[in-house]
């Protein structure tokens, strides 16, 4: 347990937000439930049997916050990488149920893509919990904001979260279990966190340093209780964009680690070498072993493992992806940056468009600084690190600065230099990225601007 003193801008006073880091614990507890369907009542009664047996270390109360993973959700091209709202609900009664206290209930979050957190929550169902149990949907981009300063950054020495975040005194996270290429094919609690912070600082260092950074907001971000909606499992593709299946589990821990180790298990993964599961056992957020781990609930991880063996997650090397592009990668790799942004876009056009990729023009495509002489009639830079690449003898180079560019940058450079359009080129999503985006982000300056919020001290 740690405890940070901060200022509560709202009560104008010093106060200490406790952080649980899980070293308290000689035995962390993960439980995985067989849960077919998205019933509401079902999960419910699942999260609330758990935490009348599971040991929460502080109670449920006061204001409380809920982070799901709503990287983006779209009836057409994003329908599986999303925490559905029914698991929330079963979370919001079980909170009224359980709760002593309780203030406020708050769904905090910050959409991927440069697409507005509001039609997130829209496309998503979960207006319709704002309407049934009057619970405050906050997008981070258009909201109050508190910069928090963290001890053990390794990445950041401070990051902006959401006002909501910092006022609560109980945190909920909500995962989608799925598989993410820029993360080591896994995603969960722990990159969850990515969504706790804005634009700006989500992309600062978003490169081989990614595990770093997931872990360093951790530590004001910690969750207190984890939920994970497993019922539908992405895989396979884009973070945002991939397909499906049934599998039929719901997973409930009060430990990110812990939790996470397990979700990687049943994904047939090895925990011990996704980069950002180990960094959060170094930081001791959690169990260095599985020995200290006791799983429970009424579903063997034996069984969830027979139904995810074989499955093809997509995380490969960038230069392996079967196109017409020659891919070349360089150096450095960085899977969380360049090499991981350009295989999650060519698996986006795999995902939902793939005769798309049989119109890619023939042409060379370094990723990554390449020193060997490249000779080709068009040569694609992605990143700032392909631009250094000294021996490029071309008719035609076409540069994707950034480092790493954003998933919104390649989608539209693709689409203006090479008319390729990816499944996101939509008018919907072009207006809200383009044209309602940006408002939300001025909303957002002139709310902290008159706001004025003080960090913490």
């Amino acid at each position: 347990m740690k405890d940070l003193l901060l200022f509560n801008p709202r009560k104008n006073y010093v106060y200490f937000l406790s952080i649980n880091r899980g070293d308290n614990l000689s035995t962390y507890k993960v439980y995985i439930y067989a849960c077919t369907d998205y019933n509401p009542d079902k999960i419910s009664g699942l999260v609330s049997k758990t935490i009348d047996s599971i040991q929460l270390v502080k109670p449920i109360h006061g204001n409380i916050v809920i982070k799901p993973n709503l990287v983006m959700a779209h009836p057409k091209v994003a329908t599986e990488s999303y925490t559905r709202s029914e698991v929330v609900e079963g979370i919001i009664r079980t909170i009224l149920k359980n709760g002593s206290d309780v203030n406020r209930i708050d769904i905090v979050e910050k959409s991927g893509l440069g697409i507005t957190t509001s039609t997130a929550f829209r496309h998503a169902g979960y207006r319709k919990l704002k309407r049934k149990y009057g619970v405050g949907l906050i997008a981070m981009e258009e909201s109050r904001q508190v910069r928090m300063g963290l001890d053990n950054g390794k990445i950041h020495k401070s990051i902006r979260i959401a006002r909501a975040v910092a006022d609560r005194d109980f945190l909920i996270f909500a995962p989608k279990l799925k598989t993410n290429v820029l993360s080591n094919a896994y995603s969960g609690a722990l990159k969850l966190n990515i969504g706790s912070i804005d634009s700006k600082e989500r992309m600062y260092h978003h490169n081989m340093d990614l595990h770093k950074k997931m872990i360093d907001i951790l530590e004001v971000s910690n969750p207190d209780l984890i939920v994970t909606d497993g019922i539908r499992f992405a895989f396979g593709g884009n973070q945002m964009t991939q397909h499906g299946m049934d599998l039929g589990v719901l997973v409930i821990s009060t430990n990110a680690v812990a939790h996470d180790m397990v979700c990687a298990k049943m994904l047939n993964l090895d925990p011990f070498k996704i980069d950002h599961i180990l960094e959060a056992i170094e930081r001791g957020y959690g169990p260095t072993s599985f020995d200290d781990i006791e799983i429970a609930g009424d579903l063997p991880i034996e069984r969830v493992q027979q139904k995810t063996a074989g499955l093809d997650y997509g995380f490969y090397p960038v230069d392996e992806f079967k196109c017409n592009f020659k891919i070349i990668s360089g150096t450095p790799y960085c899977t969380g940056g360049c090499q991981g942004i350009t295989l999650d876009w060519l698996h986006m056009v795999k995902d939902r468009k793939p005769k798309t990729l049989k119109r890619f023009p023939k042409l060379t495509a370094l990723v990554g600084k390449v020193t060997k002489k490249i000779e080709d009639k068009t040569v694609l830079l992605i990143g700032d690190c392909a631009q250094a690449s000294p021996n490029i003898h071309a008719k035609r180079i076409v540069r994707i600065k950034g480092c790493p560019p954003t998933h919104k940058r390649i989608v539209w450079d693709m689409m203006v230099k090479f008319f390729l359009l990816a499944p996101l080129v939509r008018p919907s999503l072009i207006w809200d990225g383009f044209g309602l985006y940006p408002m939300k982000k001025i909303k957002g300056w002139l709310v902290n601007l008159k706001f004025k919020p003080p960090q913490n001290i």
